[in-house]
Parts: C-alpha cells; sequence; structure tokens
C-alpha cells in the first residue's frame, strides 16, 4: 500500500486529508502526523474559550472550497441562531474541523486508511523513490509522498527583553499552553505588539479578572480594525483590480491607486472594507510583478498598515476593545522599548515614544511577547526545519515570509529545482502568493494539492500495473 505523509494537522493538514480521502482510488494510506494530540484544530482552533471568537463571518469560513455553506450548516445543528454573518467561537471551528475529518474517514473508499499519529518529526530523508521519515521519539516511517502543512512558529524575542526573561518576568508565546494570568493581578503588563494577537491577549486577561493596567506598544501605535456589522449595499466598481495590475508595478503607485478608489467611492457609500476584499484575487499577481526592491519597500513602510486594514478583528471583540479602551484599561503606546531593569515593583521599562528623543519609565510585572508567528524560517529552532535548511532541501525566502513552492505547490530546493516527493501547503505560502493566510485561499489550495496527490497515485498504480 502506498503511503502519503501530512506533517501537520491543523486546518491546512486536516483539509488536505479530507479532500484527499474524498478524492483518490484505493491503495493509499493518509498518515496524519501532529506533535500534539489535538488533530484538525491547531494554534488558531485549539482554544475551549468562547470568548474567542473567529475573525471571519461564518459564511467565509467553510473548510471545503466546492461546499460554500459547509460550516454554517454545522454552527446551525448546534447554535440555530447562527447566519452566514455570524461571528462564532474558534473552538466551534474546531470541532467543525474534527468532524470534516471523521467524517472522511468514515465515507471513504473501501482500500484507503486514515492513520493519526501523534508524533514529532525530525528528519526527512529521500530513499529511492519515497523518503524515510525519521521521528524524535525513535523509529521511522517510510512514505512515497510528504506534505509539510505546518503553520507558524513562536514569535522572534523583541529586542532588549533579554532582562525581563532573566528576572523570571517575560512570556515568549502567549500561546504557549502555560498560564498567562500573572500572580500580581493588581499590577500593570506590558504587551509587545498590538495587533490581533494582543487584542486577543488582553481581552483574555481582562476576561480571567486581571485588574491592572495592559499597555500595547507597538513602533507605529496602529490600532485593529473592526469588521463591518453587514456588506455594504453598493457593489465594487468593475475592473478595480484590473487598474491596479496596469499600473507600473511599485508599492506608491499600488497605496496612491487604492486610497485615491477608496476616497472616490467613499461618497457613493461604499466601505473601504469592500475594496480591500475585492483585491484578494489580484494580489498573489501584484505581489509577483514588484521587483525586489518594491517588496522592501512595501514591507518596510507599508505592511503593518496592510495588515491592520486586511487582517480585522470580529465586531463583538471590538466593541469591548473600545470600552477597555475608553475606561483605560488598555493603554496604546506608540514607540520601542530602549531599557527594561528588574526592580521592586517587577520591571522598569523605558520607552522612546515614536517620533521624539523623549524617553518615559513604566513599571510593569511582566512582559509578554504579542508581536505574532515568526515565518522566517532563518530564525526558527525546530529539528526538522534546521535539518531540511541544512541539507538544502526547501529554498528560504529572502524576505522571511515562509518557503518557496513551484505553481503544483511542489517545495523547491536550495537550488530552485521542485522537490518529486515533497509538497507545502500553509500559511507559508504568503512567500510566493502574499495571500495565502486565510481560509478562503488556504482551502482552494488543500483542495488542488490533494487532487493532484490523488492523481500522482493513480498515475503510478495504472503505470505498475501496466508493467
Amino acid at each position: 500500500m502506498k503511503t502519503l505523509a501530512i506533517i501537520g494537522a491543523g486546518f491546512s493538514g486536516a483539509v488536505t486529508a479530507i479532500q484527499f480521502l474524498r478524492e483518490a482510488q484505493p491503495g493509499v494510506r493518509v498518515v496524519l502526523i501532529n506533535r500534539s494530540g489535538a488533530m484538525a484544530r491547531g494554534l488558531a482552533y485549539g482554544t475551549n474559550s468562547p470568548e474567542h471568537l473567529l475573525n471571519v463571518p461564518a459564511g467565509n469560513m467553510s473548510a471545503l472550497a466546492d461546499e460554500s455553506e459547509s460550516f454554517v450548516e454545522f454552527c446551525r445543528g448546534r447554535l440555530a441562531s447562527v447566519t452566514a454573518g455570524s461571528f462564532v467561537p474558534r473552538k466551534l471551528y474546531g470541532d467543525y474541523l474534527a468532524w470534516l475529518l471523521d467524517d472522511a474517514e468514515r465515507h471513504c473508499r473501501e482500500g484507503l486508511e486514515l492513520q493519526r499519529m501523534t508524533a514529532e518529526v525530525c528528519r526527512l530523508s529521500p530513499q529511492g523513490s519515497g523518503v524515510i521519515i525519521g521521528l524524535a521519539e525513535g523509529g521511522e516511517l517510510l512514505a512515497d509522498r510528504v506534505v509539510l502543512a505546518f503553520g507558524h512558529f513562536a514569535p522572534v524575542a523583541p529586542v532588549g527583553v533579554d532582562p525581563a526573561r532573566t528576572a523570571g518576568r517575560y512570556q515568549g508565546d502567549p500561546w504557549s499552553g502555560s498560564r498567562l494570568v500573572p500572580a500580581e493581578m493588581d499590577q500593570p503588563i506590558l504587551l509587545v505588539g498590538a495587533g490581533l494577537t494582543a487584542l486577543d491577549v488582553a481581552l483574555g486577561l481582562l476576561q480571567q479578572g486581571h485588574r491592572g493596567g495592559i499597555y500595547m506598544l507597538s513602533r507605529r501605535g496602529l490600532l485593529p480594525q473592526a469588521h463591518r456589522g453587514q456588506r455594504s449595499a453598493q457593489e465594487v466598481p468593475v475592473g478595480f483590480g484590473e487598474r491596479l495590475l496596469a499600473l507600473r508595478p511599485t508599492a506608491r503607485s499600488y497605496l496612491y491607486e487604492i486610497r485615491r478608489q477608496v476616497e472616490l467611492h467613499a461618497h457613493d457609500g461604499l466601505d473601504w472594507r469592500d475594496l480591500l476584499a475585492a483585491l484578494r484575487s489580484f494580489t498573489p499577481e501584484l505581489w509577483r510583478r514588484l521587483p525586489d526592491v518594491e517588496r522592501r519597500r512595501f514591507l518596510r513602510h507599508l505592511q503593518p498598515y496592510w495588515d491592520v486594514h486586511r487582517h480585522r478583528v470580529a465586531p463583538v471583540s471590538y466593541r469591548c476593545f473600545e470600552q477597555a479602551l475608553a475606561h483605560g484599561r488598555i493603554k496604546p503606546v506608540a514607540g520601542r522599548i530602549k531599557a527594561i531593569e528588574p526592580c521592586a515593583e517587577g520591571l522598569r521599562v523605558s520607552i522612546q515614544r515614536r517620533c521624539g528623543e523623549r524617553v518615559e519609565q513604566i513599571k510593569v510585572a511582566r512582559v509578554v511577547n504579542c508581536t505574532g508567528p515568526n515565518a522566517d524560517l532563518r530564525r526558527v529552532e525546530d529539528g526538522l526545519i534546521a535539518q531540511l535548511r541544512e541539507e538544502g532541501l526547501i529554498q528560504l525566502d529572502p524576505y522571511g515570509l515562509g518557503l518557496c513552492v513551484d505553481d503544483r505547490l511542489a517545495v523547491t530546493n536550495a537550488a530552485g529545482v521542485p522537490s518529486s516527493w515533497l509538497s507545502y501547503v500553509g500559511p507559508m505560502l504568503k512567500a510566493d502568493l502574499w495571500e495565502a493566510t486565510a481560509v478562503p485561499e488556504l482551502r482552494q489550495h488543500a483542495k488542488s494539492l490533494a487532487a493532484r496527490l490523488a492523481e500522482d497515485f493513480r498515475s503510478q498504480s495504472e503505470a505498475a500495473e501496466a508493467v
């Protein structure tokens, strides 16, 4: 029996397995490998808190590219009031993915198998027409094809936080599983970062009874934006994306045209969110067209503004955030850490404010890294990534956005040659496609990859029978 190994059982890995089991012919075993036992959940949907909501309406969250109502129908079986515009708990989405995986296993063709394996992969070694998968706990697994389906890795430590770490008052990963609320419930906390991770952490602290102030520090002081309660009645004008593609490919020309269109159509009642949503199918080509110097210019100057407008928060969560801001429970700060010193109260943090030389000090009980997940594989300390990197089996993206693949999602090696046995699906496709971190794009990539893999196995089986 042939073997397809999928390393990572979050959204991308689980949906690839689901789609493969739906499409493949008999004679293949799918081994879904995850280092934790939580299959089909991953970091994003592993929470048990009903307060952690999806940042996308339920109607856009179907995991199945050809069944747009799949998630809404699942929700209605549990919460009758759910509509396509509802923002539901992330835990419910994790339940949905697990249900889809179980259902795909129950209804797949006879002669197809799904094996769930809780293990950590530490090495991939090509051998003949297949690959040997080395496991950290010992033992090996032989596979014909491998799909890497990991997401992002733990945040990179911000500059200057080492004294907080030494003092035992630093949390490097807010989702590491350790309890976030400190013993000093009445003392302030500093969150480094002010995006969606920081918002989730801040609201989580308040919901768990934290009474001290919560500082949200970021270089520019940008704060999360909210989704609307409902769509605009106006339609995005035809040709919006095409006009951008016709421009000279520079970060500035893109920015000016988007701003012009937002201002032009605001008078007609069209919301800027609709214009950004209309760009989703065009952003991979817009990204490809940018030369190296313009990509670097965009990442340095414009990416923070793009991220805060493109990746938004559920309206209910945003209202809680606004209330906390209004009451001074959450305090945004624009600046950077200059120094951290242990003191009797915990930590004395010196912050240089943005656009000025003034340095001010705040006292906090601890520092939490909320800068967001790390996609720069050059800075990842993981056994498997280190082995793939050192042996040149993957090509590192020069911008630190992920890893490189070809049009079939085959991983390219250090020399730029596509692999015959290794594929990738997940948010690190951002390196080549930019718009590749959300469900609407990832579900399509998972379906396309699963279909290609199913066809490859089918062709191999037919060729073997013909011999």
